[in-house]
């Protein structure tokens, strides 16, 4: 019994520091991508600016209003009447 002691204590000792040195590689890792998640969150907090684009313009003749259609997509809101009238 007396020749296996040695060899195990030694072992024992190797999963040991084995177990610690993963624990400290995983904690470096997980700080590393943290620290890139916080910059990737702050990079993408970019606000998309709303932007006006001119797709028409509204003409009024013989008391009737008349729109002039120039962007072919804008057609479908316009016939769902889906917009909005700003004074």
């Amino acid at each position: 019994m007396g020749d296996m002691t040695i060899p195990f204590i030694m072992l024992l000792i190797v999963t040991i520091a084995l177990v610690l040195e993963r624990k400290h590689h995983e904690d470096k890792i997980t700080e590393e991508f943290e620290e890139k998640f916080e910059d990737w969150k702050q990079h993408s907090n970019n606000e998309k600016q709303t932007t006006k684009e001119l797709v028409g313009l509204v003409f009024l003749e013989n008391n009737k209003l008349n729109i002039e259609v120039l962007d072919k997509k804008v057609v479908d809101q316009l016939e769902r009447k889906k917009y909005s009238i700003k004074l």
